[in-house]
């Protein structure tokens, strides 16, 4: 059995969906998987719509 999270970014101009089992969200989420001891977590990883990934800076 595994576990679902979802990751979306703050203050973003949309909500996001993270009420369904597999979301529909207008971003078009990603899906992580993820082992945490033994058990799968699936990660819904959520895109912000105000483009703010593309000034992050990574080290």
């Amino acid at each position: 059995m595994g576990a679902t999270v979802h990751v979306i970014p703050l203050n973003d101009l949309v909500e996001h969906d993270t009420d369904s089992e597999e979301p529909s969200c207008v971003c078009g989420p990603n899906t992580v998987p993820i082992e945490v001891g033994g058990l799968v977590v699936w990660a819904y990883v959520h895109a912000s719509l105000d483009g703010r990934e593309l000034a992050e800076e990574v080290p």
